[in-house]
């Protein structure tokens, strides 16, 4: 009878459990999906999408670089509206045939919008956010915007960037577009992918300012030879670079960070 008893206290304890977790399962899946509903809101609303238009060029190298582009699609944004909704709105970013396709704001730290959505709401995906010492008027060096990995089962955000480990993935991928809302800055190509432990103090891929061209040129040099693809883009001291950073625990653990680097075309 006492064993009988036992095993039903146990049954009902098992059954609250299961209830439990059931119940906060059932929460994360459902602030999962209002996350990936208000970015694709986002998307149908305030984005039109059309293939890159044939434009005349007077400069031979700006012809060769919309010639790698041709036939990509184009994400025009409404800033002015997506100003409205949230005045730290910067830019808009997207690589074609992939899910990333997401506003882009700045905020005066680096962690308001690690889990704040665009919206202004609470949230675990956040908003792809770029360095708050970056300037989006007039651009920097190095551009950076940070974006979360969702993890296993979740492809939204920043998460696919991992794809770019593999090579048949890189190579389909080459191209970023990037807009601020200052200027339409249209593609970038990427030129190196980094997994880099972030307590690596010899290698700051958060530097923003260059004192001078050779430092840059020694930063772009560290930049390739880290790189896990070879790089096959030739850099100048006068080219902007853009870095895309998201979390990767597969090699370094919770210090793990997988960059994505690209130069911006001519236009």
């Amino acid at each position: 009878m006492k064993t009988k008893r036992i095993l039903q206290i146990i049954t009902l304890l098992l059954i609250i459990a299961a209830a439990v977790c059931g119940y906060f399962f059932a929460l994360d899946y459902m602030a999962m999906q209002e996350e990936i509903t208000e970015y694709s809101n986002l998307r149908s609303i305030y984005t039109s999408t059309a293939n890159d238009p044939a434009c005349e060029f007077t400069d031979p190298t700006e012809q060769a670089e919309s010639s790698e582009t041709a036939g990509l699609p184009i994400i025009d944004a409404d800033f002015d509206t997506l100003l409205l909704i949230n005045p730290d709105t910067v830019g808009w970013i997207a690589i074609p045939d992939s899910v990333i396709s997401y506003p882009v704001v700045q905020a005066l730290n680096n962690t308001k919008y690690l889990n704040t959505s665009f919206g202004g709401n609470h949230s675990r995906a956040g908003t792809p956010f770029a360095n708050s010492d970056n300037n989006m008027e007039s651009l920097d060096s190095n551009t950076i915007i940070y974006g979360h990995n969702m993890g296993v089962g979740r492809s939204d955000i920043f998460s696919t960037l991992l794809l770019y480990k593999d090579f048949e993935y890189y190579t389909a991928h080459r191209y970023i577009q990037f807009d601020t809302i200052y200027q339409r800055h249209g593609f970038w190509k990427v030129f190196a992918i980094i997994e880099l432990d972030s307590r690596n103090v010899e290698f700051n891929h958060q530097q923003i300012h260059f004192t001078d061209e050779a430092e840059f040129m020694a930063w772009i040099e560290t930049v390739t030879e880290l790189s896990i693809h070879a790089t096959d883009v030739n850099i100048t001291p006068q080219d902007y670079i853009l870095t895309l950073s998201t979390c990767d625990r597969s090699t370094y653990g919770r210090s793990g960070r997988l960059l994505v680097f690209a130069i911006k075309l001519s236009r």
